[in-house]
């Protein structure tokens, strides 16, 4: 190689290593201690475990982590090329942003979010909240308004649309409870 070359590849280098924002790709995960491996583009050269990014940490957290190939915003955090941080997961023309069916299988537009795992969703518009998917609540629940269910409701095993009463007469009688 000659003199030119050499330093050409060195002073690339150098400059690489200034502190600036980077896209990656996840090329490995930790969830359990959020940390990622990334490879930044366009070099594809692996950085080492670094953090994850989460919307919030501490007494309130809000994570959900990195999976590997997802398409990342990385930061240095030492003001070097060294110390990298994930600041923001990216939609780019390789992962695009999904489709929502409790939107009738249309992206999100602004003033929505939507929250997506598998076939499970949670979408919220200016019209209310829509969910697809199970529901399980430990804990009470009030409502201040109509409940409308379109299935049978059930509670504490008794079927509220086919349940029967014993002890059933005329006139002023009642019923014994529902079974």
């Amino acid at each position: 190689m000659s003199l030119r070359g050499s330093l050409d590849m060195l002073m690339y280098a150098h400059t690489n290593r200034i502190a600036r924002a980077r896209f990656g790709v996840v090329s490995a995960a930790d969830a359990a201690s959020g940390l990622v491996k990334v490879r930044l583009q366009p070099e594809n050269t692996e950085t080492g475990w670094i953090c994850d990014t989460a919307c919030s940490v501490g007494s309130v957290t809000l994570y959900a982590p990195s999976a590997i190939g997802t398409h990342v915003l990385v930061e240095t955090a030492q003001g070097d090329g060294d110390n990298y941080v994930v600041v923001a997961r990216v939609f780019d023309a390789t992962s695009p942003p999904p489709e929502f069916a409790a939107l009738g299988d249309k992206k999100l537009t602004a003033g929505q979010v939507g929250i997506q795992s598998g076939s499970t969703e949670f979408v919220m518009t200016n019209s209310g909240i829509s969910m697809i998917g199970d529901v399980s609540i430990q804990g009470d629940v009030t409502v201040s308004g109509r409940v409308t269910a379109k299935d049978e409701v059930t509670a504490a095993g008794i079927a509220l649309t086919s349940h029967v009463h014993g002890g059933v007469k005329s006139g002023p009688d009642t019923t014994s409870g529902p079974q």
